[in-house]
This record gives structure tokens, sequence and C-alpha cells, in this order.
């Protein structure tokens, strides 16, 4: 996107949408940012998100740099669907694969993963089990395991865990408003020193804008695949790597992020003042640099 002179955000020419069936039946949405032919960029976000959570003023910041973005719905957000009853399957595997099958229908052979949170993990399983399709890591928010428990791996700090034992009622899912402000306030939660929240706000205004229904439609059984412990894996992966991390992220510590960082030879740590378990403007410099720098 772009602005004009009265201030409002333009489309941009050189966005391409993209439908990409799986096996199980879903169908993944995807959305194409920058010229063909520029290094391409794998936005890979955390469970539950929509390609929403990149924000079109963050993907500009990319394309600027010269690159082009890929982003898209996880299963059930956005439109990208779950796909019929009987034939779901989730879990990290599934994860990997869908986050290659938009590589392919991109017609790229490799990006750089830039992966939030769980989106981490799935960068992490694809650099060690698809390294050709690898060119560099960006890990944001993120740690080296899904497993927890390791006793080097600080746990959610207590205001957090108190907010998951007290979660807040649903909203009426055919309310639009209210479902947006029932995510806006679970994700201040999970907010460093300072919430976001017109940043915020934008991000479920455009996700529940694109799926109304939010996909409660599709309730069904899913398969969950279960992925093996990699953690000791890691010392495998031979890419530049940049492990990105907010210094009062509540879910994942910092010492989360240190841990990976020194897991992943050669890996280089960069500390967000301040910042918790999210992606505010305020913390776009450092992940655009992250990224471009390698």
């Amino acid at each position: 996107m772009r602005s004009d002179d009265t201030g409002e955000r333009m489309p941009r020419a050189d966005v391409v949408g993209l439908r990409i069936p799986r096996p199980d039946g879903a169908v993944i949405a995807a959305e194409l940012i920058g010229p063909a032919g520029h290094p391409l960029v794998l936005l890979v976000a955390g469970g539950e998100s929509s390609m929403d959570w990149w924000r079109p003023e963050f993907c500009d910041l990319l394309v600027d740099r010269g690159l082009r973005v890929a982003r898209y719905d996880q299963r059930g957000l956005g439109e990208t669907t779950l796909g019929p009853m009987g034939t779901r399957h989730d879990g990290l595997a599934v994860a990997v694969g869908d986050a290659l099958a938009v590589l392919d229908a991109a017609g790229a052979g490799e990006a750089h993963w830039l992966g939030f949170s769980a989106g981490g993990w799935v960068c992490q399983l694809a650099a060690l089990d698809h390294p050709d399709r690898v060119r560099a890591l960006t890990l944001v928010s993120t740690t080296p395991t899904m497993f927890g428990g390791d006793a080097d791996l600080p746990g959610p700090v207590a205001r957090l865990r108190e907010a998951w034992a007290n979660p807040p009622p649903d909203p009426d899912w055919n309310d639009a408003d209210a479902v947006i402000e029932h995510h806006v306030e679970i994700d201040r939660d999970y907010a460093g020193d300072e919430f976001d929240e017109a940043h915020d706000r934008g991000i479920w205004t455009d996700t529940v804008r694109r799926s109304p229904g939010m996909h409660r439609d599709e309730d069904g059984t899913v398969e969950f695949e279960d992925a093996p412990r990699w953690r000791e894996r890691l010392s495998e992966i031979r890419l530049p790597t940049t492990v990105v991390h907010g210094t009062t992220d509540p879910m994942f510590p910092i010492g989360n992020g240190e841990a990976l960082a020194r897991d992943i030879p050669g890996a280089r740590l960069v500390a967000i003042p301040g910042g918790g378990h999210e992606l505010p403007p305020s913390a776009w410099p450092f992940v655009v640099d992250a990224v471009a720098g390698l």
C-alpha cells in the first residue's frame, strides 16, 4: 500500500492474490507484495493469525529494501479454510507443508523465512528438513522447542498465566465489533511495556472484515499430527540467522531467545527494549533491519 496526497492508503499495483489447495481439502489464502523477481521473504505468523497480522505498512518497508513479500492466512483465519470435516489435519508438520506450498505457488525455490512465535517453530523445522528452500532465517519472539520444560527456558510470566486461568467469556460471534474487542482485550495481556491498541485493533478489524463468521461454521474434528522434538538438531542449521526478541515478552521471556541464538551456530540476537509478545510499529525497524542485513 501507498498513501495518496490526502493520506489515504491506496492499493498497490504489485499485489498478487493466491488460493492454494491442500491435500486435506483446506485452501490457503496468500498474497504476494512487491516486484516479481526480487528475493522473496516468506512471513510465517504465529498460531491463529491471519495475514493481516503482517500490516501492509510493514510489508512496504521490506519491499522498499528490494524484497518481495509473501504473507498468508493460517488455517481457519482470514480467507483460509479448514477443509471438509473428516479430512482436516493440523500440527507443525502440516504448517510446514502449508508454508512450502505458498513458496511453490509463488514460483520461488527458496526464501528468507521470517517467523513469529509458533511461526518461528515452522521456520526452524523448514531449515532443518528443507534447507534447500531456506535462504536465511529471522526468528521473532520464539523458542527452540514447543514442548516446554527445558530448565534453561523461562516460562510465561504470572500475569499471563493468570489471564489464561480466567479467560474472558466468548463474544457474540455475529457482532463484528464485539469479536474485534474480544481479541484486542486478549492481546493486551501479551504486550510488553506498552500496548499499541490502535495497531492491534487494525489487525483484528481487517481479519474480521475478511472473515465475518471467523469460520465458526466450520467446527469439527481435526487430526493433529505430532512433531518430534528438534532442539538437539539446531546445531545442524548452517544458514544466516537473526533472533529478535522483546526484553519484556510475557509469553516467552527473553531467555528463550538467548537460548535459541546459542543453539543455532553463528546466530545473532537482537533485543527489542520493552518489547512483548507482539510486533507493533515501534518494533518494525529491528525486524526489517535484521531481514535486510541477511
